[in-house]
């Protein structure tokens, strides 16, 4: 081989070796260009990864927000129950109380009128014999008596009343001992009391 031929030969060796490291420094620079690209890709893939977790987030936090307001909602019907258990509970126990108050109330009545009844037994003043007019406030005083609000007042009244009929009786016994005290009457004394009279015996009776 003559040395132009070996010259040829070097410089095709050359020119390939070039080639070969311009092809190789162009595929290096395009796959570290494809790399920051997938990697940017896969950046973008995170991201919207975290911003999927992120509303996944919201959404259990609101989910169990809503179970929690149920849970309350739940509780407070239950708390609302059980206060218009014992609300309906009070009410019966009142209204016992309220029937217990009244039957108490009517025993009272029964036992006023019974002393009362009693009173009038023994009251001497308090007779069949009464006129109109005096048992009138007698009757008003029971009446008073019977729908008075104040017990006292009650006691006060009757006690009035039952004073106006012993006036009354006084006064018809002061008139009729008037009457039989005229002058010249054999059965009244000089004091103008009534004259002892002599009782005949059963004998000078008979006789």
């Amino acid at each position: 081989m003559d040395s132009t031929t070996i010259i040829w030969i070097i410089v095709a060796v050359v020119v390939v070796l070039a080639v070969v490291a311009a092809i190789a420094f162009f595929m290096r620079r395009n796959s570290a260009r494809q790399a920051e690209r997938r990697h940017a890709q896969a950046e973008d893939l995170r991201a919207k990864a975290r911003e999927s977790a992120l509303a996944a987030q919201e959404v259990e936090a609101r989910q169990a927000q809503a179970r929690a307001d149920a849970a309350t909602a739940a509780a407070e019907a239950e708390q609302a129950k059980a206060r218009a258990a014992q609300a309906e509970a009070e009410a019966q126990r009142r209204s016992g109380d309220i029937d217990g108050h009244a039957a108490e109330a009517a025993e009272h009545r029964a036992k006023e009128q019974e002393i009362l009844r009693k009173a009038d037994d023994v009251d001497p003043y308090v007779g069949n014999d009464r006129t109109t007019d005096a048992s009138s406030p007698d009757r008003s005083a029971t009446d008073s008596h019977r729908t008075s609000p104040h017990p006292g007042d009650d006691v006060r009244a009757t006690t009035d009343a039952r004073q106006d009929v012993r006036t009354t009786t006084d006064a018809r016994d002061a008139g009729a001992h008037d009457v039989d005290a005229r002058p010249g009457d054999p059965r009244i004394d000089d004091t103008g009391d009534p004259a002892p009279t002599a009782r005949r015996s059963g004998t000078a009776d008979r006789a």
